[in-house]
């Protein structure tokens, strides 16, 4: 009986040891199985995110980095209408500064201009160089034979002299001079350095042009001076991105504070075409380039309406006058635009 007993035990034992391990090898394979649906599950899910987060990431690194959209800007002399402000379709404009759009404008002849003039490209000598670089544009024009690279290393006034008075930074002013090394690292510099290089560098080579400083004029000056064939140095901003502040000093020579901004950058205007919107650019980053003359305007008028013509002597007094009277009629424009954006 105890044999018995003893043998019905170890049967027992040994048929729970059988199941025990039959149990363990399905629960291992349905959880194997399980692993890899789940796997294979969380492997699709994770593509399909990164695939939706790529899709969405794109635009978003572009704008952010450029802050633009590509309908303001194409490639020349494909002429596309750009409206002046679009609405995205979450109901926000994608401008980020108020524009001009109701003001009516002149007409020219067939309401377009270009002049055609050699395209120079700022990199990789002058890597902070646009304003030596489109003054350069100009020169060539003209017919000089005019270098980037010499203008920058022998007419460019430069300057800095940081120092510190009474806690506060002072510098030299960057309207006056360029602030650091276009051939290296620097802020850059606005109409008054480039007038003075242009007018050094006429006068060592033959004279017989004036340079003519247009800063505070408004857009509509520019354009009277393209329709009579003449382009105009002006500033606006890389790409028309919205101007980011960087640093505040005051005026070694005046103690007036300078706000300095990134973005700024320099070309030669060189068309329009009213009836589309644009304004041809010789952008010494990007070449001949066309903008949404609205978008234009506005940095324009955001980088202190900077802007140089260069005209030969015998016509400058001629142009003077036309330009005081054009001036005058532009004045009221501008203080629609200064409302507009103290508003």
């Amino acid at each position: 009986m105890n044999e018995l007993i003893v043998r019905l035990a170890v049967i027992a034992v040994c048929i729970i040891c059988i199941a025990a391990v039959a149990a363990f090898i399905l629960l291992g394979v349905k959880d194997s199985g399980d692993g890899e649906v789940s796997a294979d599950a969380a492997y699709a899910e994770s593509v399909t995110e990164n695939e939706s987060v790529t899709e969405t990431a794109e635009p978003y690194a572009t704008e952010t980095m450029y802050d633009f959209n590509i309908e303001d800007v194409t490639d020349a002399p494909i002429v596309t209408t750009v409206p002046a402000d679009e609405t995205a379709e979450d109901g926000e404009t994608t401008s980020s500064r108020t524009i001009i759009t109701s003001r009516v404008r002149k007409e020219y002849d067939n309401n377009s201009v270009y002049i055609d003039m050699e395209s120079i490209l700022q990199l990789p000598e002058l890597p902070v160089g646009c304003e030596i670089t489109a003054l350069t544009i100009y020169l060539r024009y003209l017919g000089f034979d005019a270098e980037k690279t010499d203008l920058a290393r022998n007419y460019l006034p430069k300057g800095g002299n940081a120092q510190y008075i009474d806690g506060l930074l002072y510098k030299d002013s960057f309207f006056d001079y360029f602030i650091g090394d276009p051939f290296s690292t620097g802020y850059g510099c606005f109409s008054n350095a480039i007038v003075k290089a242009a007018e050094d560098y006429i006068s060592d080579n033959g004279g017989g042009y004036t340079v003519i400083n247009l800063s505070g004029s408004s857009p509509d000056v520019l354009y009277d001076y393209l329709a009579e064939g003449i382009p105009v140095i002006c500033w606006a901003t890389d790409g028309m991105i919205e101007p980011e502040y960087y640093e505040s000093w005051y005026d070694n020579a005046t103690g007036e504070k300078l706000d300095w901004y990134l973005n700024e950058h320099c070309f030669v205007l060189a068309g329009f075409n009213m009836s589309a919107d644009i304004v041809t650019l010789n952008d010494p980053m990007k070449g001949i380039i066309d903008y949404n003359i609205n978008k234009f305007e506005t940095r324009y008028y955001e980088m202190y309406s900077q802007a140089i013509v260069i005209l030969k002597d015998d016509t400058s007094e001629a142009w003077d006058e036309s330009y005081t009277e054009a001036n005058e009629e532009s004045e009221e424009t501008s203080s629609e635009y200064e409302t507009e954006q103290e508003d």
